[in-house]
């Protein structure tokens, strides 16, 4: 279900961002202002060029939840609660805040509104206790960096 409401979410995004670029266009009077109809003034090939972009829209919407999203595992040695320490004080460093903790495990959101609109409200990075650390799992491009940071940080704790 959580797949469906993000591939939704991405094709609404995707057509607003037309809509955008294409009152822009219109508004800087950069269309063909004798087309016979609204898309023609901005696709040569008028609707059936819109029909085209839209199935685009869906195909990509449908595809980018798989590898828009990914789990990484975060080395963070210590006893649990010195772990969670060193995530949380990482984490808030980094514009996050604690949303919820429960048996070891953490889930943080963006502080700002701005941060959380421009991630579709994507923006939950969830830590789950691992023997070693955590799994962390959220947008990959924020694992990813999360994930390095939390492990520099916890190296540095360690000297």
């Amino acid at each position: 279900m959580r797949y469906l409401i993000r591939a939704i979410k991405y094709f609404i995004y995707f057509s607003l961002l037309l809509v955008v670029m294409m009152a822009a266009l219109y508004a800087l009077n950069m269309t063909d202002p004798t087309a016979k109809d609204f898309p023609s003034m901005f696709f040569k090939n008028g609707y059936n060029s819109l029909k085209l972009i839209i199935l685009i829209f869906a195909g990509v919407s449908a595809v980018y939840p798989l590898v828009g999203f990914s789990k990484n595992k975060a080395i963070v040695p210590g006893e649990a609660k010195e772990a969670a320490k060193i995530v949380t004080s990482y984490m808030e460093e980094r514009g996050y805040t604690l949303e919820k903790e429960e048996d070891g495990n953490l889930s943080f959101r963006a502080r700002t509104f701005g941060k959380r609109l421009l991630r579709m409200f994507e923006d939950r990075i969830i830590f789950q206790k691992d023997f070693s650390g955590y799994q962390v799992k959220g947008m990959r491009k924020d694992v990813v960096r999360i994930v390095h940071g939390v492990e520099v940080k916890a190296r540095a704790n360690e000297d």
